[in-house]
């Protein structure tokens, strides 16, 4: 009897043993850490970052001024009416330089304003304005145009994507392509490149011109 009862009890155990072996294996295993890029990510990554139209790179946010700031860079001539001329060699002057896309703010032709090194930053710069505006404030302080209309100093924004600055058309009679200065993205810097209008609408781009702006 004693035997039979042993060999009962060790059945039972191998018996449990095996049901909880069992339930181990069935369990759904543990999904994928969210934090490793899908393959579609991958490709859109790659995508965006060879995109001739928009390279775009990710902006600041807009500084705020004290009260004292703001007298005195008024008082210095910034947020002030200003001619094209001024604003193309504000932009060159980056360009000659090859300001890096991110590195800290950096200093404008005279020294007399530091500003945030992203697309929107550069207009606001050759714009000589008081802060560094973004993508989707830039039109604070400027109005949509015809892009027939475009001028040297007029910009070419995509809210929350890109900002250049018009420099000239390649062809002026046909005005299917033109040139920019802009603050490219992290590796590329300032750049001074050819853009197609047609292109460039169709991604959602319009044509800028800075409320203050003369000839």
């Amino acid at each position: 009897m004693r035997t039979i009862t042993n060999r009962r009890i060790r059945t039972a155990a191998i018996a449990g043993a095996l049901a909880a072996t069992a339930a181990i294996m069935s369990a759904p295993a543990p999904a994928l850490a969210s934090s490793v890029p899908t393959s579609a990510a991958v490709a859109g990554q790659a995508a965006a970052a060879d995109d001739p139209v928009s390279p775009g790179g990710g902006e600041g946010a807009e500084e705020v001024l004290t009260v004292a700031e703001d007298a005195e860079l008024t008082a210095a001539g910034y947020g002030k009416p200003i001619k094209r001329d001024s604003v193309m060699t504000r932009a060159k002057d980056w360009y000659d330089r090859n300001v890096p896309y991110g590195s800290a703010d950096a200093w404008d032709v005279n020294h007399g304003k530091r500003y945030r090194t992203d697309c929107s930053g550069f207009v606001s710069m050759a714009w000589k304005l008081k802060t560094s505006k973004t993508t989707w404030t830039l039109d604070d302080v400027s109005h949509v145009i015809n892009w027939n209309d475009l001028l040297r100093g007029d910009a070419v924004v995509h809210e929350h994507d890109h900002a250049v600055l018009f420099d000239k058309w390649v062809n002026a009679d046909t005005k299917a392509d033109f040139w920019v200065y802009e603050e490219s993205r992290p590796g590329h810097d300032m750049q001074h490149r050819k853009m197609n209008v047609a292109d460039t609408r169709r991604a959602g781009f319009d044509p800028y011109r800075y409320d203050s702006i003369r000839k």
